[in-house]
């Protein structure tokens, strides 16, 4: 249902995630340990990035713009997916489905639980 794999874009790393469910998931990715929104250490409060379903979409860069953490000599990128209720925002409601999967930021969403239903780890 799920998938994680690293690619290049324009010469830089980036995570790639699909979301083949028919489900709405939130994700956080961590590299090497720290989640890639702001390079902190994962905890309980920590939000990720939510994927609607049916959903490819890479992860670039970090918060902040910067490319994100990869160490030379290879390590780990783990995806915690966790379930929950979401939705596209009312506004978007009208657009066809092609056009909401461009749409990511408009979504909302709430985890049903903070343990994760699934957990993607890959070498890199």
């Amino acid at each position: 249902m799920f998938s994680t794999s690293i690619i290049k874009i324009d010469g830089n790393k980036a995570i790639n995630f699909i979301n083949n469910s028919k489900d709405f998931v939130e994700v956080i990715f961590t590299i090497d340990g720290k989640e890639v929104k702001e390079g902190k250490n994962l905890d309980e409060k920590t939000k990720g990035c939510a994927y609607p379903p049916k959903l490819e979409k890479p992860v670039k860069k970090m918060k902040n713009g910067s490319m994100l953490p990869f160490n030379r000599n290879g390590g780990e990128v783990v995806a915690y997916i966790f379930a929950g209720d979401g939705q596209y925002k009312d506004d978007d409601l009208e657009k066809p489905a092609f056009l909401k999967h461009k749409l990511v930021d408009k979504i909302s969403f709430k985890r049903t639980s903070d343990k994760p239903i699934e957990i993607i780890k890959i070498r890199y």
